[in-house]
């Protein structure tokens, strides 16, 4: 498997810890928090759908980033195909907070009123960026690399290994979720240091 995809995976982990990744599918049924149960992820998702879907929600959210005199950013929604887009849609929304707030309060959009964070929710949501930022930021770096090398990856997985530990001490909560990623992504580094242990200790000496 490529690098990136390896840390993709750990991610994918770590997002199946906490929502039900299935609602990201561009056929899936619409969430419902009043059925399903809370998931705040699944809740944000719903929200940014529910927005980029209609020129009319889209025409007064752009109104309210104007009126706060913010860049008219476009929310982005997750797609389970696309790599760091959990991550991309929450930091995006936390960007867009207020106007997110401003535009449910406006109550022209009542249906969407179910998919309302409170403020506890918000916090989770920065927690949950701030779990995924850490392997976001090595996969790009490895995906910038034209030809990312054993040499470079593996250190780069022990790197993240190594900041999601130090979360997992900084964030006691998010202490489960983070391990799933840990555990997927050492699955990878043990194996690759088993089967190309000649390999990589000829190009960690290049």
């Amino acid at each position: 498997r490529c690098f990136p995809h390896i840390v993709n995976l750990s991610c994918k982990a770590v997002i199946d810890a906490v929502t039900n990744i299935d609602y990201a599918a561009d056929d899936s049924e619409e969430f419902d928090p009043d059925i399903s149960g809370h998931d705040v992820i699944a809740s944000i998702r719903a929200l940014v759908r529910g927005i980029r879907s209609s020129s009319l929600r889209r025409q007064l959210f752009s109104e309210i980033l104007e009126n706060l005199g913010q860049k008219d950013l476009q929310l982005l929604r997750d797609v389970t195909t696309r790599w760091s887009s959990t991550f991309l849609m929450i930091d995006r929304a936390i960007i867009l907070r207020e106007a997110i707030e401003r535009f449910l309060a406006s109550q022209r959009f009542q249906e969407l009123e179910k998919y309302r964070l409170e403020d506890s929710d918000w916090d989770t949501l920065d927690l949950y960026r701030r779990v995924l930022e850490v392997p976001h930021a090595f996969q790009q770096k490895l995906s910038a690399e034209k030809t990312p090398t054993l040499s470079g990856a593996i250190p780069s997985f022990e790197a993240i290994i190594a900041r999601w530990k130090t979360l997992q001490s900084e964030i006691p909560v998010m202490r489960r979720v983070i391990q799933a990623g840990i555990d997927k992504l050492e699955s990878y580094t043990e194996r690759l240091q088993f089967d190309t242990v000649p390999a990589y200790t000829l190009a960690m000496c290049k």
